[in-house]
């Protein structure tokens, strides 16, 4: 567990001391429905109360910020471009600002909601750990502020209907200097990971990950995973038995900036039989393969080490 994330369950435990269970559990089970289920309701937000918040941020909240620190992390190895000002929007309690301190600890983040409960409970969470600023605003009626370098829009295209969602990406196109897009990594996820990637592209953008070409999406489905800790009770309240969970999400990063993308893409977990590795990729030419890595490679060490959603320029 990072640094981060021990002070992120530490804010979460404070947070929910003294609030009885089987109370948040009744919150839980509906917001795992409708996130599971992805239901698009832009007139009902899914935090609506206090409660609500709370259920959502200890059960989603470290989920989401893995996520999203995963696809900044890729914007940092493949945008050449000093990231100083960040812009969330739809940030509910505040997982994208973490995840962007923790890898930029200067950068200064504003964080749009229109949930004063989440802005409560992200204000508190937040104290002594980041300090992002907060303005409460409905993403349906939103205006772009002066430019930024970077704007996040994280589980938040899920929430919004086909009409919100090109709106939303064209206003970002419009502000930002790198857009980083996270949806759930399924397959609905990765299509509106798609459309969102198209609309940039057509802005004039250059995707810098985790695509290494601009070319059309040569896969149904693509998602990436990052494995996460549970707390005590994270576990009672979602009634797992796992120690760990797998966040499973799609994302793309575009940005106006020279682009670094990778030669190409681990897109699958790596199989390992006896003395080989085979991985499956998304290279620069816009297919995919499958490369076996045999003992006797130079390479065979590096295809080893080689997890999903990894860059990968070796040659078999």
């Amino acid at each position: 567990m990072s640094s981060v994330d021990t002070q992120l369950h530490a804010a979460l435990a404070r947070a929910v001391a003294g609030v009885p269970h089987h109370e948040l559990h009744k919150r839980v089970s509906a917001l795992s429905h409708r996130y599971r289920t992805e239901q698009v309701d832009d007139t009902a937000p899914g935090m609506s109360d206090a409660l609500d918040s709370l259920a959502y941020a200890v059960i989603r909240m470290p989920a989401t910020f893995r996520a999203i620190q995963a696809a900044l992390s890729a914007a940092d190895r493949h945008v050449d471009a000093e990231l100083t000002t960040h812009l969330d929007l739809g940030g509910g309690t505040g997982a994208a600002a973490w995840a962007a301190a923790s890898l930029w600890p200067t950068i200064t983040t504003e964080i749009v909601e229109r949930q004063p409960a989440a802005i409560r409970l992200g204000r508190q969470l937040a104290d002594g750990n980041c300090s992002p600023s907060w303005t409460t605003a409905d993403l349906r009626h939103w205006r772009p502020p002066a430019k930024v370098d970077l704007i996040t829009i994280g589980y938040v295209l899920n929430e919004l209907t086909d009409d919100a969602r090109r709106d939303l990406i064209h206003l970002a196109a419009q502000a930002a200097g790198t857009v980083v897009i996270v949806e759930p990594g399924t397959p609905r996820g990765h299509r509106r990971t798609l459309e969102a990637r198209d609309q940039l592209i057509g802005r004039g953008f250059t995707i810098s990950a985790p695509c290494p070409h601009q070319h059309t999406c040569p896969t149904d489905w693509c998602h990436f995973a990052v494995r996460l800790p549970r707390t005590e009770v994270h576990r009672v309240l979602k009634d797992a038995t796992r120690n760990f969970e797998d966040e499973k999400f799609s994302y793309v990063v575009a940005t106006r900036h020279p682009a670094r993308p990778a030669p190409a893409r681990v897109i699958r977990r790596p199989g390992r039989p006896k003395n080989r590795v085979v991985l499956d990729l998304c290279t620069s030419a816009g297919i995919c393969e499958q490369v076996v890595v045999p003992k006797s490679s130079d390479a065979y060490r590096d295809a080893r080490g080689a997890s999903w959603g990894d860059a990968w320029s070796q040659r078999s």
